[in-house]
């Protein structure tokens, strides 16, 4: 049995699907879940909240199915797959509700944005599936963390093409990816002789916040 927080954002959620982000409001959130709006409000803040809470979760998601397949790919670009079609199988309920709340890609102050303070660990957690992806190639730590953000940073650009993709079964989407996947699979290997570019990437990455501090 679903939890009374469980219920809120399943019925918060079925509101955006329907309605809209913009047009739900916390007193419909309440209505749908069948509590006071000041119940409500002790479970989520704000509809923003209700948003993180499902970032959070479809970030659990993608995790547990990506790490399921890992376990089946012996090849770098099986493993790279994994995780890119993993996070695309995930969301793929949810293309109409996501173009909707990926409004603050493009909004610097939204901290649930996908490098708001917010979201990092979320960031972070969705950076690590790769890391674990590439984990066996023989490159150092430092171009395995660079390679690791690249490939983030590469599957958030996909994302949102994937989420204005009409073609059938976002076809075209699937293709884009794949051949992507090929040519940073034959890139990654190359690693060990550009470490002086990578050395200053990674100085860069750290400066800019996308990656941080050496622990």
């Amino acid at each position: 049995m679903k939890g009374t927080r469980e219920r809120v954002l399943a019925e918060a959620l079925q509101l955006f699907r329907r309605r809209g982000f913009d047009r739900t409001t916390m007193r419909d959130v309440a209505g749908a879940a069948e509590l006071s709006l000041g119940a409500a409000y002790y479970y989520f803040a704000s509809k923003d909240a209700i948003v993180l809470a499902y970032y959070e979760a479809q970030q659990d998601a993608h995790a547990r199915l990506s790490r399921a397949r890992l376990t089946e790919s012996a090849t770098l670009r099986a493993r790279l797959g994994a995780v890119v079609h993993a996070k695309l199988d995930v969301l793929s309920r949810d293309r109409k509700l996501l173009a909707t709340l990926f409004r603050s890609v493009g909004d610097p102050a939204d901290p649930a944005g996908p490098f708001g303070a917010a979201t990092r660990h979320i960031r972070e957690g969705s950076v690590a599936l790769f890391a674990e992806a590439i984990a066996a190639e023989p490159l150092d730590d430092e171009t395995k963390e660079v390679a690791a953000t690249a490939l983030w940073a590469l599957h958030l650009g996909l994302l949102l093409y994937y989420l204005h993709d009409a073609s059938p079964k976002q076809a075209k989407t699937r293709r884009l990816v794949d051949g992507a996947l090929d040519l940073v699979a034959e890139a990654i290997p190359l690693g060990p002789l550009i470490a002086p570019i990578t050395r200053r990437l990674t100085a860069l990455l750290r400066e800019s916040g996308v990656v941080g501090e050496a622990r």
